[in-house]
């Protein structure tokens, strides 16, 4: 098997759901995850998602309302991973080069790796689809590790938020008002602005300062 490889992104996020009270569920994990490059739906395997589902086999972040991330299952039973891809499995973009590992709850908002954009040691970067009728791509993280490391910093600004606060509704929504946590992973930055993700984006008018503020940052 594999060596485990650190996560420290993973941690920081349960430990931010541990420290303020917020619900966190997890499935264990199966007897043989996908190993890394192993092709699901496809498309090699990313490593850090690989290890993921070494330590766990789904995760619940939030619940079912107002939850940020629900991670697909993929244990024994069931690889979640493979069947959302290849139920979304489009010939356009975002899907055709997508592969879904998340969403969240209640929308239909997903988090997907790009294998094509790997890097020399096989991580994928990270993007968020909001795939309702004006579907649009926002990249958000030069990693999986990195991607819930900033999810883990966005629960910092969540807890107090007065909206979220005061009936659960927050004003702030990830990743679509956070572009400066997303301009801290300045590898990512570096993707944009050599336009590694223009084949993946269809961003209108409404998302371009979030774009310059992440490039800018």
């Amino acid at each position: 098997m594999t060596a485990d490889i650190p996560l420290p992104g993973l941690d920081r996020l349960m430990e931010m759901y541990r420290k303020y009270g917020l619900h966190m569920e997890f499935r264990p994990p199966g007897r043989a995850p996908p190993e890394a490059g192993a092709l699901v739906a496809g498309y090699p395997f990313d490593p850090l998602l690989a290890a993921v589902y070494r330590r766990l086999g789904r995760a619940d972040f939030g619940g079912e309302f107002g939850g940020q991330l629900f991670l697909s299952r993929v244990d024994d039973q069931r690889n979640g991973i493979a069947l959302d891809t290849e139920g979304f499995r489009r010939s356009e973009e975002p899907f055709r080069s997508s592969v879904i590992f998340g969403n969240i709850p209640g929308l239909a908002h997903y988090f997907a790796v790009v294998p094509k954009l790997a890097d020399e040691r096989g991580r994928q970067p990270v993007i968020f689809i909001d795939a309702y009728m004006d579907r649009y791509v926002l990249p958000i993280a030069s990693d999986v590790d990195r991607f819930f490391d900033t999810l883990s910093h966005f629960i910092d600004l969540l807890v107090v938020d007065q909206g979220y606060l005061f009936d659960g509704m927050p004003g702030i929504h990830f990743p679509d008002s956070v572009p400066e946590l997303i301009a801290r992973d300045r590898r990512l930055v570096e993707m944009i602005i050599t336009g590694r993700f223009d084949f993946i984006m269809n961003l209108g008018d409404e998302f371009q300062d979030w774009l310059a503020r992440v490039k800018s940052a």
